[in-house]
């Protein structure tokens, strides 16, 4: 999957980059996904087996209209970001933060750079987020990203708490080779 190179951008004092994930990073990520605070907030509350958790990665992995990155801060891994080229040129946004990563104001700054990159890479012209609708940080998040809320359509079916943000990107760009 070309065009997978790192993409950098500097917030105050930090360093900010996002990588391309791989298989190695299946531990790391099964520990985010598992964090109490981050199934609180998911759609499925139970648990991720780690079968389950390297099937889904491996097909991530694969799948050339997904993306998913590695945000490291200093050299250390404190996040993740995907994004899942729909064919209507929509890309849906998912991202997480490592626990201690929370609340020192990088979300903004992984969320705009993967946005970016998705743009680069994927050619999406929109980019959507679906989160429970009391689940507040992502939502502030988002709109402050710019995403405006749309409401459900588009949640997951049997989902009622389902949020869904969008953001018009404005653009009508080929994907990368």
């Amino acid at each position: 999957m070309g065009g997978h190179g790192p993409t950098a951008v500097s917030v105050p004092g930090a360093r900010v980059v996002l990588r391309p994930a791989q298989a190695a990073d299946a531990d790391l990520l099964l520990a985010w996904a598992n964090d109490p605070a981050t199934r609180a907030a998911s759609f499925d509350r139970d648990l991720i087996a780690r079968p389950d958790h390297l099937r889904w990665l491996a097909a991530v992995l694969g799948d050339a209209t997904r993306r998913l990155w590695i945000a490291e801060e200093a050299g250390a891994p404190i996040g993740q970001l995907r994004v899942d080229r729909l064919p209507d040129g929509c890309g849906v946004v998912s991202i997480g933060l490592a626990p201690d990563a929370r609340g020192r104001g990088l979300g903004g700054t992984v969320l705009g750079m993967g946005v970016a990159a998705a743009t680069r890479q994927l050619g999406i012209r929109r980019a959507r987020a679906v989160v429970m609708a009391a689940n507040l940080p992502s939502r502030r998040l988002f709109e402050g990203a710019g995403f405006r809320v749309l409401g459900a359509p588009g949640a997951p079916p049997g989902h009622p708490e389902a949020l869904v943000l969008e953001m018009n990107l404005g653009l009508d760009m080929p994907a990368e080779p």
